[in-house]
């Protein structure tokens, strides 16, 4: 009788291995093929590191075309602000100087 029972408690032990055994490795195999579908499409897709690396260029090209603009125009603003600033000083000048009378338009 104790025989069959340790039988039986081995053999339920072996079952419960086997089908923890069996869990593990389908989860080995759904992780693994989630991995490999990841690197995959964002790795080697269309939309992956190969068309990433010419986007990345090309937006490089565009922040370069978007830095010199920025340039040009505070360079515009700066004469712009000098061009106002003598006219404002050359028209108080005018309106100062004896005799001169401001024409309005």
């Amino acid at each position: 009788m104790a025989a069959s029972e340790d039988e039986l408690a081995k053999k339920q032990v072996q079952e419960a291995v086997w089908q923890w055994t069996g869990r593990i490795v389908v989860l080995a195999v759904v992780f693994g093929f989630g991995v490999f579908s990841g690197w995959y499409l964002w790795a080697r897709g269309l939309q992956g590191a190969p068309a990433l690396r010419a986007k990345v260029v090309e937006m490089d090209a565009q922040l370069l075309d978007f830095k010199n603009r920025r340039v040009d125009v505070e360079g515009q603003l700066v004469v712009i602000k000098g061009r106002l600033d003598q006219c404002q000083t050359d028209l108080a000048k005018a309106r100062s100087a004896p005799g001169a009378t401001p024409s309005v338009p």
